[in-house]
């Protein structure tokens, strides 16, 4: 059976001699190690712009044939033009010269790229499928003809097999074919498949990380935009509370009122928990303007009490000594008591607690319960830093006074197949309403390993998978619940990718970043790969599971622990019988 190239001949295909001979060729078990490329088309043709081969059959120890397929079921020749079938329209090359001069042509291109093919014999012939031709001239040899009686008596590989030895007696006595040696079994299968490779070679194509980069970016702020309405539908109201999970848009609601606010000559504070989002926050346009404070609320109140915090601060540092200081600084007359016209607050699921409430409350002209504010944040999947939901529920109800809410549920950032999976997974109640972007088709990949060697090993062929898909090291972000050296990433020791990886904080241009799944919430990244997952079982686990999920712009990899396989099957399962 040969190697057909392409395997299928299309069903566009209007030749039912064509799709006889492909048949043929692809199934008779003669055509063993023989390559046949179909329908080939001929760039540089030695008489046309551009031409093309019905068949090219590459076949080892005999040569190359270029078949032309005259499949009409009349054939006349008058006044020197060939006429086939009822076509009006003769043809003065005929189908002998047209098959000569696409071999020549094919031949030419071939040597060109590698003259080491230069003595690999070329010919060329006829195949007449219905009818019977024993027209005879000196324009052609007789064995080059396969007419309709040796097409139906004799195996298509023994009538080809027949022209290709023909062909190597007639060069081996022609005195202008000294490169001929009848004696060597050119092609060899090697040279057969250079010869496949130079006339139809494989390719493939990706576009470029920053490219794909621009293009999400894009594409997610055109998504989100849709999302604006929800600021301009509530936009009365002084005080809002907009809710949503991950994905729907709500730190790029927070930049647009940041920047509304400031464009109407607002002062504005603009705060939220995370240090890589308040970094990448300060960093946006919409905030780059002097009536904006950008950043975490946490360096906030380091300026605000004036303190550096101590070499290793536990949570009673953060929690509550820094925000006392900072309240204490305000309340002895501080310039920024109640210097602020407006507070958005972004991951406010995090800075609900009685100690940073205060300080807003003295920073905020009219305080919380009367002043002018905006808040965003997910109080389903992402309250990860111990928080009590049912404590943070009655501060809202005593300290935030009236407000407004605003409900977010259309995912804006994650291809709808992520999406699905963060919402089985994560156990995200109630789904996501819709989901705007479009289904790329690429299912996101769990893989799963017993041993930490095991791990490490599924790693690196999760970024060499990402990188053949020409994924740049800005693309990718290495996620886990473990920090520092205790995490995958930080224990790669096979090469290229132990030094192509680094902490987030550490990491050069180009190189991969890993941090934990706590530290990136509120970001995103083109490709997310999520290591080190030991439960998925319990609130606080399948909340990290939904945070890390819902990264990913366009890739997710999850590497996971065996032994955590039956679960993630069961939610699978369970997602889609119901």
């Amino acid at each position: 059976m040969a190697r057909m190239i392409p395997p299928v001949i299309p069903a566009s295909c209007p030749s039912p001699g064509e799709r006889e001979i492909f048949t043929r060729l692809r199934d008779e078990p003669g055509t063993k190690e023989w390559i046949v490329l179909h329908s080939l088309d001929i760039a540089h043709h030695l008489r046309q712009i551009t031409g093309e081969a019905d068949f090219v059959v590459i076949a080892p120890a005999l040569g190359v044939l270029c078949l032309e397929v005259k499949a009409c079921h009349s054939l006349q020749r008058k006044d020197g033009l060939w006429y086939y079938g009822r076509d009006p329209h003769g043809d003065p090359r005929g189908p002998f010269k047209q098959a000569a001069e696409a071999m020549h042509s094919l031949r030419q291109q071939v040597v060109q790229a590698d003259p080491a093919l230069s003595r690999i014999p070329f010919w060329s012939a006829v195949a007449f499928p219905f009818i019977e031709f024993k027209a005879a001239s000196d324009e052609w040899h007789p064995w080059q003809v396969i007419d309709s009686p040796r097409f139906r008596r004799q195996p298509l590989s023994t009538l080809i097999a027949g022209i290709l030895r023909s062909a190597r007696s007639f060069l081996s006595v022609q005195p202008a074919a000294r490169w001929f040696n009848e004696v060597d079994r050119f092609p060899n299968p090697q040279q057969a498949a250079a010869i496949a490779r130079i006339l139809r070679p494989c390719f493939e194509f990706g576009e470029k990380a920053p490219d794909r980069r621009a293009r999400q970016q894009a594409e997610v702020l055109r998504y989100t935009e849709e999302q604006f309405a929800a600021l301009d539908t509530i936009g009365d109201n002084e005080r809002v509370l907009f809710t949503g999970p991950a994905g729907t848009g709500k730190t790029v609601l927070a930049l647009e009122a940041a920047r509304r606010a400031a464009n109407s000559g607002m002062k504005v504070l603009f705060v939220c928990y995370n240090r890589l989002l308040g970094r990448w926050l300060s960093q946006q346009p919409a905030v780059q303007c002097s009536s904006v404070s950008a950043g975490t609320f946490h360096q906030y109140l380091l300026g605000l009490a004036d303190i550096m915090p101590p070499a290793e601060p536990g949570g009673s540092f953060w929690n509550s000594e820094l925000p006392e200081a900072a309240a204490e600084t305000l309340l002895g007359g501080h310039a920024d008591a109640s210097a602020f016209d407006i507070l958005i607050a972004d991951e406010v699921q995090d800075l609900i607690s009685a100690p940073y409430l205060d300080v807003m409350d003295l920073v905020l002209k009219g305080g919380i319960a009367a002043g002018h504010w905006r808040m965003f944040g997910d109080f389903e999947r992402q309250m990860l830093y111990g928080q009590d939901r049912d404590q943070a529920d009655e501060l809202l109800r005593v300290r935030l006074g009236s407000f407004a809410k605003g409900s977010l549920r259309v995912n804006c950032r994650n291809t709808p197949r992520v999406a699905a999976l963060s919402h089985l997974l994560g156990r995200l109640t109630p789904n996501y309403s819709r989901v705007l972007r479009p289904d790329d088709r690429i299912e996101p990949v769990i893989r799963y390993y017993a041993t930490p060697s095991q791990q490490r090993r599924e790693v690196a062929r999760t970024l060499e998978c990402l990188f053949k898909e020409s994924y740049s090291g800005e693309d990718v972000i290495v996620l886990s619940p473990k920090a520092g050296p205790r995490c995958a990433a930080a224990s790669i020791t096979e090469k290229p990718w132990c030094d192509q990886l680094a902490s987030f904080e550490a990491a050069s241009s180009g190189q991969i970043r890993y941090t934990t799944i706590q530290s990136f919430k509120g970001l995103d990244a083109p490709a997310i790969v999520v290591t080190d997952i030991e439960h998925v079982a319990g609130d606080m686990f399948s909340s990290l599971f939904y945070v890390a999920t819902t990264r990913a712009l366009e890739r997710l990899c999850i590497i996971v622990h065996e032994t955590v396989k039956p679960e993630i099957v069961q939610s699978l399962l369970g997602g889609k019988q119901s």
